[in-house]
């Protein structure tokens, strides 16, 4: 599977469904499912160095002002070449120790996608797997 490392504050943003345009000054031909892990860099209240969960990358197109809100960002030189990365589908997955890499990079290992029949169901999920490691 396809996967990309992200600062782990944004990483959660998207697995939650809130973020759906990643910023990259790179695009990809790559369309699908992508693997969204988390950077080793440390942040408050963030899971560092774990694989979160999975999106599907619908498109990538040129970053346009209208992409901000989306991406989670303020501002954005308009004179750089940036593309939005358009993510749908989010899943929660079990996480998953994991070192990230540079760019897309192939992770081979298992995943386990969950599954949640109530908004309690989630809610547990993050209490059993998200909190204990949240620094």
């Amino acid at each position: 599977m396809k996967a990309l490392s992200i600062k782990p504050g944004y990483a959660m943003l998207i697995v939650a469904g809130l973020k759906t345009i990643e910023c990259r000054s790179w695009k990809t031909n790559y369309r699908g499912d992508i693997l969204i892990c988390s950077t080793v860099k440390k942040e408050k209240n963030t899971i560092p160095s774990h694989a979160l969960g999975i999106v599907t990358l619908k498109d990538v197109v040129p970053f346009k002002k209208s992409h901000l809100k989306a991406a989670y960002m303020d501002y954005y030189d308009e004179f750089e070449e940036l593309y939005a990365w358009k993510l749908t589908n989010p899943r929660l997955i079990k996480p998953i120790p994991i070192k990230g890499k540079l760019s897309l990079w192939e992770y081979d290992g298992e995943v386990e996608v969950m599954k949640f029949d109530t908004e309690a169901d989630e809610e547990k999920f993050v209490q059993e797997y998200w909190d204990p490691i949240i620094i």
